[in-house]
C-alpha cells in the first residue's frame, strides 16, 4: 500500500512555480511503472516549514520530514532556491533553525 497526498495548485507565484519543478519519478520498478509528478526535494521543504507554521510551530512529524529531507538530500539540493522562496514566504527564521538542527549549518 502506497500513501500520497494530492493537493490543488494555489494561484500564489509560489504555487505556480514549485509546479513547473516537479519532476517524473517512477514509485514502482519494471516495464509496467507509472510515473507520476512529484515535488521538488526543495519544495517539499518549503512547504513543509509553511504547514509546520501554520500548526503552531508544535508538528514534530513536519518538522523531521524537513530535517530528514536536509540531512538525506543535503549535496543535492539548490539552497539558493530554499532561501529565496523562505525569505518570501516568512518562513527564514524557521529554515535556519532546521538547517542548523539538521547540521548544514
Amino acid at each position: 500500500m502506497l500513501k500520497v497526498d494530492v493537493f490543488v495548485l494555489k494561484s500564489r507565484p509560489y504555487d505556480q512555480v514549485a509546479f513547473t519543478r516537479a519532476r517524473l519519478e517512477n514509485l514502482a520498478e519494471g516495464e509496467s511503472a507509472r510515473q507520476y509528478q512529484m515535488a521538488s526535494p526543495e519544495d517539499v521543504i518549503l512547504n513543509k516549514l509553511d504547514w509546520y507554521l501554520q500548526g503552531g510551530c508544535v508538528s514534530e512529524r513536519q518538522w523531521n520530514d524537513v530535517l530528514g529531507i536536509l540531512k538525506i538530500q543535503q549535496s543535492s539540493l539548490d539552497l539558493e532556491y530554499i532561501q529565496s522562496w523562505a525569505q518570501t514566504l516568512g518562513l527564514q527564521d524557521l529554515l535556519l533553525r532546521a538547517l542548523q538542527d539538521a547540521g548544514r549549518i
